[in-house]
């Protein structure tokens, strides 16, 4: 059940206006149904997987907060932990890591048959994970209500590819539901954020891809002008293809009164990569700052060992993100930009261009950024590592004049930069903060977007980039 989908559309009602005729506590019991039966659109055998995940942790979490022993706390923690990463292990790496054994030549093809991947298990695994973690640290309050708890797993607007929530966030939600009325300024919120989020998927991302599928699938028959217009395409694609998930997602729990957690803040737009890294996938970003990173020691350590942190780190994000080395190697990249910045940020020549000339330096920080992160997406989004050496270099023909110029190709990195441009001024006139100023003004644009998204949709579906993790 795809979120740019007329079933979708007709589920969300439902359950909208079932949770609004629907008294008391029954309401926890009705999102809690309402949340499996859209799981199960996607995989009922694997319900069970995320039901058996929800019950461990709600148990694991009651024992944890019970003892008084810290031995007995850390073997409970450590048995929530091995429960939710063998699963994820065996679901999502078992392939992965026995064909990397092969090519090793350590063991012998065993011909073993593909394990079909769980919609969402990255996601809702790191947010079990999340709650048992916080409990064992005296953050977090046990909960004794396995309905609520059931539900902070399963919640069927962030189920499939997050935001990844904190139970500090959604569960005190959850309990103030019973007595919860649907107010219009939700509901007018709410409605505001999956039009934009269609949008933003059917019209933009779902464009974009077009290029960029011809591209990736035979990069050998595109030129240098094409694959960078499609690398540049890409970048935008990735965008808003996540975000509009995440606002759609954000849109359909705001309907109910529930507020979750925003996902990016123009990640494009930033004069360094730690600053992307804290507006881009913001959930999964603080998920590893603080169960990885802070744990490893952060950055208060020697130098050689927050090189270490930021590596590991780094590693396990780009590993979270697939079983595949061009994520492995995008997460790695991803560190080799962290730590260059974070070593060469306090340089007297550094620090002295911040002084003297700061604009020139934001200006020159944002252009290194972005284009860092655009190379690292090429990593990303290829289909064989291969590839890359081969798709650098005919850029690399093209931007030297050995390639004639493709006014297409051109005229599609302008329009790139002209969209990073309209973000920029938007953000600093507050055009989102005047929209909603102005009622009359602002149906007209939702309206917009929403005739946009209905004429302009692509026959096919395709799927958000995001669900395949």
């Amino acid at each position: 059940m795809h979120f740019d989908s007329l079933e979708f559309i007709l589920f969300l009602t439902a359950v909208v206006l079932g949770f609004a005729l629907i008294p008391g506590r029954a309401r926890l019991a009705w999102l809690l149904a309402a949340s499996l039966g859209f799981y199960a659109a996607w995989s009922v055998p694997l319900t069970a997987l995320i039901l058996i995940s929800g019950a461990t942790d709600f148990c694991v979490g009651l024992l944890i907060e019970r003892s008084r022993s810290q031995p007995r706390r850390r073997l409970l923690l450590a048995l929530s932990l091995a429960i939710n990463l063998g699963f994820l292990a065996y679901f999502k790496y078992k392939g992965f890591f026995l064909d990397n054994l092969v090519a090793l030549g350590l063991i012998e093809d065993g011909g073993w048959a593909e394990v079909l991947l769980p919609p969402g298990i990255s996601f809702y695994t790191f947010q079990t994970m999340s709650y048992s973690i916080d409990v064992y640290r005296r953050e977090l309050t046990a909960t004794r209500s396995p309905l609520q708890f059931l539900l902070y797993v399963c919640f069927f607007p962030q189920l499939i590819a997050g935001p990844i929530e904190r139970a500090s966030n959604l569960l005190p939600q959850f309990e103030a539901l019973p007595l919860h009325r649907l107010r219009l300024r939700d509901l007018d919120a709410g409605a505001r954020l999956i039009i934009f989020g269609l949008f933003k998927k059917v019209v933009l991302a779902d464009y974009c891809a077009l290029l960029v599928d011809r591209v990736f699938s035979a990069p050998e028959a595109a030129g240098g002008w094409a694959t960078l217009c499609a690398l540049y395409l890409f970048t935008l694609q990735i965008y808003f293809d996540f975000s509009a998930y995440s606002e759609i997602a954000k849109g359909s729990a705001r309907l109910l009164g529930i507020e979750l957690v925003w996902n990016f803040d123009q990640p494009y737009l930033v004069t360094n990569i730690s600053d992307f890294w804290r507006r881009w996938h913001i959930s999964l970003s603080n998920w590893f700052r603080d169960y990885v990173y802070k744990p490893l020691g952060g950055s208060r350590a020697s130098k050689s060992r927050v090189l270490f942190n930021l590596a590991a780190t780094m590693f396990l994000s780009g590993l979270w993100h697939g079983a595949a080395w061009n994520f492995v190697l995008w997460g790695l990249f991803h560190g080799l930009l962290l730590l260059i910045h974070h070593q060469g940020r306090a340089r007297p020549a550094i620090v002295a261009l911040r002084e003297r000339a700061p604009q020139l330096a934001r200006g020159l920080g944002w252009l290194f950024t972005l284009h860092a992160v655009v190379l690292g997406w090429l990593l990303f989004r290829v289909e064989d590592m291969r590839s890359v050496p081969y798709m650098l270099n005919e850029i690399g023909r093209a931007l030297i004049g050995k390639e004639p110029v493709s006014w297409p190709a051109i005229a599609g990195i302008a329009g790139f930069f002209a969209i990073l441009a309209i973000s920029l001024a938007a953000r600093r006139t507050r055009a989102l903060e005047r929209l909603q100023g102005s009622p009359t003004l602002s149906l007209c644009v939702y309206a917009g977007f929403a005739c946009a998204a209905i004429l302009l949709a692509r026959d096919e579906v395709t799927q958000f980039i995001y669900f395949q993790f």
